[in-house]
């Protein structure tokens, strides 16, 4: 059997032949007058009214039997067959492009054919082939029709064969197109206003996960991407007047994958003025079997080992309840090490040691064996930040979440409007990001200050592509058609890049020439790595920390190393900053403004008062790949402490 390069170099012969011959095998413009779905639709009137007909599409299969060649071509709407014949009944020209066709096509070429309509004795609608002309020559052959791609990274990887021989693959990401657009227009039914909010936020709000951190060049400063699609944002909406308001949009959430769960997704979030949680409940229930019926044609669905029937009677289940029903824990009373010690017992892995983490460790035990449909209710306050406490119970907020196998598939709540009591909740928060929590909520305190001016009585509900993927039993990370994945190296490899590539290194140069004192240099480098560090955010970390043999936790340094080297004069400093940046390194940059005071409007100002040639660098960090770095920095000699 020939290999893929042997099969490559044959067709690149064939592209020659065409080229010899003066045709260019990848024009501009096609003179196709039908897709391939309107031919059919309209063949016998095709058939008997027009003499001169234009299909086309990428060549599927072919099978030639002596003067007759039929193939099938794909166009996107649908499949059809040609037939070519070199023999008495044809002119001369037809017979040349019969020939032409037989030397230089193959299955994957997209052509595009002119002839006329008929059905074959078998009952096969036919396009007989007058000519022909290639669109775009394919220099690689498609995946073997009956087996496709079998490897799983590389069916992501090569998303585009992936579809083209998998039927039922496309038929899901057309559903999927159409699950938005069912909630889209349902949500519009209802007199919602679609919103755009956005994407890059100074502080990411209305979700308790980990950012994606990036730095805005033109303000200099660190921004995040979304994680909510405009929580935040919708609500200064209901502020400004607007009753029902919502968006559909990508999320980025710097976390671990899961079946369940991708770092981009989509997601949609609705927030209705004058409404509560209950009147949420309603119009989500109501909204999720729409959803069901037009694009599934059904409301019942096996999934995740469970089944379950949005047609029936949608259960509610008390989140404290429930856990203590299933545990034994009651956790608004159990104490931290209560609740710790029921998980150990359980076997559950935790992550975090904070009473939310914990209390949620211990629901998503819980959760596993609920069919659903059902609504959670009765959240405890500390894991819903931003929901209104029940009057009843402060102990427990009006929040609801929808529960279909054994997970949470959609978050709402009567929202939090009382500035007072948000302002409290930022604190709490404020206390655990201190604490170390990565993934509780960052405060917002403008967003605390429209609070002050007011906000309606407001229900806010989201769902993401997980419910999709939920409806058809699949993965998340299936159900994308362009799941993120790591390059290859030369060798085809994924995420096996040469160690030199790979590795990052960071490199912080001190001013010799500027006289410092020890504890000058020492302030330098400090404060250089500090703004490297909160520049450049977690993903510094290989790992959090790392444990003795008695399980006591040391934090661990980041993975990258930070070598010293010194300079002799501000020049020197000058020269790697500009080739830095030409390079697209990480840089930081130390003055002799930013030492004589701690106050960054001073330095702003001290610095304003000065050109740049008259700056003083004390020091500079650049960030990058090894290679690129030690380029840059390779004239500097290791730092000496003298």
């Amino acid at each position: 059997m020939a290999s893929l390069e042997e099969l490559r170099e044959v067709r690149l012969q064939k592209l020659q032949l065409l080229k010899d011959k003066g045709i260019d095998p990848y024009p501009a413009v096609s003179t196709i007058t039908s897709t391939v779905a309107e031919a059919i639709k309209n063949f016998d009137t095709l058939a008997s009214e027009v003499k001169s007909l234009v299909l086309g599409g990428r060549i599927m299969s072919l099978r030639s039997q002596g003067a007759i060649t039929f193939f099938n071509f794909f166009d996107g709407t649908g499949t059809f067959q040609a037939l070519l014949k070199n023999d008495d009944t044809i002119d001369q020209s037809t017979k040349d492009s019969f020939e032409l066709f037989s030397k230089v096509t193959d299955i994957g070429d997209f052509v595009e054919v002119t002839g006329t309509l008929f059905v074959t004795k078998t009952g096969q609608q036919t396009i007989q082939v007058t000519n022909w002309r290639m669109l775009a020559k394919s220099l690689r052959p498609l995946p073997e029709k009956w087996h496709g791609l079998q490897d799983v990274e590389e069916r992501y990887r090569k998303r585009y064969l992936d579809i083209l021989t998998n039927p039922e693959l496309r038929d899901l990401f057309e559903k999927k197109s159409k699950f938005w657009d069912v909630t889209r227009n349902f949500l519009k039914s209802k007199g919602f206003l679609e919103v755009e909010t956005p994407t890059l936020e100074v502080t990411t709000g209305g979700a308790e996960a980990n950012p994606f951190k990036t730095h805005h060049n033109d303000y200099d400063m660190p921004v995040y991407l979304r994680i909510s699609v405009g929580e935040l944002w919708q609500k200064r909406l209901m502020a400004a007047g607007f009753p029902k308001t919502f968006e559909i949009g990508r999320l980025y959430r710097n976390e671990g994958s899961s079946p369940e769960h991708l770092q981009e997704f989509t997601n949609m979030e609705f927030y209705w003025g004058y409404a509560n949680f209950e009147d949420g409940m309603n119009l989500v229930q109501e909204m999720y079997t729409t959803i069901a019926q037009e694009v599934f044609g059904t409301t019942k669905f096996t999934t995740r080992g469970h089944t379950f029937d949005l047609a029936d009677e949608w259960k509610i289940v008390d989140y404290k309840d429930e856990i203590k029903r299933q545990t034994g824990v009651d956790i608004i009373t159990a104490s931290d090490k209560e609740i710790t010690a029921k998980l150990d017992e359980l076997g559950v892995k935790y992550d975090g040691t904070n009473r939310e983490r914990l209390t949620d460790t211990l629901w998503k035990y819980c959760r596993k064996g609920i069919a659903g449909p059902a609504f959670l209710i009765n959240h405890p306050k500390l894991v819903a930040p931003l929901a209104k406490a029940n009057p009843n119970d402060p102990t427990t907020v009006q929040r609801f979440q929808p529960i279909l196998a054994g997970s949470e598939v959609g978050n709402g709540y009567s929202e939090l409007n009382d500035p007072i009591d948000q302002r409290q909740r930022f604190e709490l928060q404020q206390k655990l990001i201190e604490s170390g929590d990565e993934e509780a909520m960052m405060p917002e305190w403008e967003f605390v200050d429209m609070l002050e001016h007011g906000m309606p009585p407001t229900c806010g509900f989201g769902f993401g592509e997980r419910l999709f993927a939920f409806f058809v039993d699949k993965p998340v990370r299936e159900t994308q058609l362009f799941p993120l994945m790591k390059p290859e190296d030369a060798e085809g490899s994924a995420g096996k890049k040469s160690k030199d590539k790979d590795t990052k290194v960071a490199v912080a140069v001190i001013n010799k020439g500027s006289k410092l004192e020890a504890w000058q240099e020492l302030n330098t480098i400090g404060h250089l790595s500090a703004a490297f560090g909160a520049r450049t955010g977690k993903n510094l970390f290989s790992q959090p920390h790392i444990t003795t043999k008695d399980g006591q936790h040391i934090n661990l340094n980041i993975q990258h190393a930070i070598v010293i080297k010194e300079a002799h004069a501000t020049a020197d400093l000058k020269t790697l900053v500009a080739h830095a940046k030409k390079a697209g390194l990480i840089i930081e940059e130390f003055t002799r403004e930013m030492i004589e005071t701690t106050n960054d409007k001073k330095v702003a100002a001290k610095t304003k008062e000065k050109n740049h040639e008259e700056i003083e660098y004390l020091g500079v960090l650049v960030f990058g790949p090894k290679s690129s770095v030690d380029e840059f920095t390779s004239s500097f000699a290791l730092y000496s402490g003298k």
